[in-house]
């Protein structure tokens, strides 16, 4: 399962962005030793913004908890959304689906 998570950033002082990086350290550290995750990419905007990544979850499960971790560990400096993604592999034969419904 792919999870794409995107950010924004909200303004921060000096000392929340110690803070929130501090935070984000250690959820990078956990993330590293948890087999069950793993990033896909990482974006980050060129005014820094906000950004995006993809991580492949192995299970619905773990997926949101993974999310909700996330949302409260960073949610009072970033504004997050989580979704679930497909890849266009994935994608494809639901699209044909889509496709075919609407021309009846």
């Amino acid at each position: 399962m792919l999870m794409c998570t995107t950010w924004k950033s909200r303004p921060l002082s000096p000392e929340q962005t110690d803070r929130m990086m501090a935070t984000w350290g250690k959820i990078e550290a956990d993330q590293a030793a948890d087999s069950s995750v793993e990033r896909v990419c990482w974006f980050i905007s060129a005014d820094g913004g906000g950004g995006f990544t993809v991580n492949r979850v192995l299970d619905a499960d773990r997926a949101n908890a993974l999310s909700l971790e996330f949302a409260l560990s960073l949610g009072e400096f970033l504004d997050l959304e989580t979704r679930p993604v497909l890849d266009l592999d994935e994608a494809m034969p639901a699209i044909s689906k889509g496709v075919e419904r609407i021309k009846g």
